[in-house]
């Protein structure tokens, strides 16, 4: 397979989105940011900038993908047709390779997409991408678990810096697969490097794997106070958050994953149940406590 060199970003201005582009600009890489008219997101100046009408009409993401080798689509999964409409224009106008927005739990477990029915959506896109193979068009999936780094500092793993509060999930020993934003943009770095290696398969990666309890005594000792701890209940939260929304209430989401992802389910550990692809994609574990430091240094 030719080298990759022009890639195109759904969703530059995200969460991952910021470290890829640095990454991918880093690694020599041309990149595109395809964004909504409406949107008043801004990029470094090597980034070229594309607007598109905020319903992502095919003529234009068709017109947006030609002469593109790549694309990385981080939009929310929250349309599967819109999704299946990228890799459709994708393939029409010869692009090689597509990353889609999985960038969490193993959604190839059925048991994951039971627990937390919203990534059903995530699924149904990747198999969609399998029927565009023969079209040309391959694709990559990064499964790389709960964003760790955001997920400390922004309170989602259940750790408020702030207050030096701790949201403990049932026993809070169910081991969790994570993974640090520069890590996941590195992979995406090695995997569009390495285009043979990587095509149509998931990569399971993960920059540590801990227990709320190891978390938390990391953090205790890096912060050096002592926490105040709250208990709650996985399945507890995983109803709350499917009812939220069931009722069209979006802030549902972080209870429900959360509570899939502490819930102890064995399908949730994908490094026992997959095998993690680290090596393959150049990324190394890191000590747990070296991540914590960095992001109380940082944030805390």
């Amino acid at each position: 397979m030719a080298p990759l060199k022009n890639v195109i970003i759904l969703g530059a201005s995200g969460n991952v989105g910021k470290p890829a582009v640095d990454a991918l600009l880093k690694a020599g890489f041309n990149v595109t940011a395809l964004t909504r008219k409406s949107s008043s997101a801004t990029f470094p100046s090597e980034v070229k900038v594309q607007h598109i009408d905020d319903d992502y009409p095919s003529d234009q993401l068709l017109a947006a993908f030609r002469g593109q080798d790549a694309v990385l689509n981080l939009l929310p999964p929250v349309s599967v047709e819109q999704h299946n409409g990228i890799a459709d224009a994708a393939a029409e106008a010869g692009v090689k390779r597509i990353i889609p927005s999985e960038f969490g739990s193993d959604t190839t477990n059925p048991k994951i997409v039971e627990m937390i029915p919203m990534f059903g959506g995530k699924a149904a896109i990747t198999q969609y991408l399998k029927t565009k193979e023969s079209a040309g068009l391959s694709w990559t999936a990064i499964i790389n678990g709960a964003f760790f780094d955001w997920g400390l500092y922004t309170g989602f793993l259940g750790f408020d810096l702030k207050t030096h509060t701790a949201t403990i999930f049932d026993s809070g020993d169910a081991a969790v697969n994570s993974t640090n934003l520069t890590d996941v943009a590195k992979t995406i770095v090695s995997v569009l490097s390495n285009p043979e290696g990587t095509a149509n398969k998931f990569i399971y990666i993960q920059s540590v794997k801990a227990t709320q309890n190891e978390i938390l005594a990391a953090l205790e000792k890096s912060t050096g106070k002592k926490w105040t701890v709250k208990k709650r209940s996985a399945v507890e939260a995983r109803q709350t958050g499917g009812e939220k929304l069931g009722k069209g209430d979006m802030s549902g989401i972080p209870d429900l994953i959360t509570g899939g992802i502490f819930s102890g389910e064995p399908a949730a550990d994908y490094a026992t149940t997959r095998g993690l692809t680290n090596d393959l994609v150049g990324l190394k574990e890191l000590p747990l406590q070296e991540l914590i430091d960095q992001v109380v240094q940082s944030h805390g």
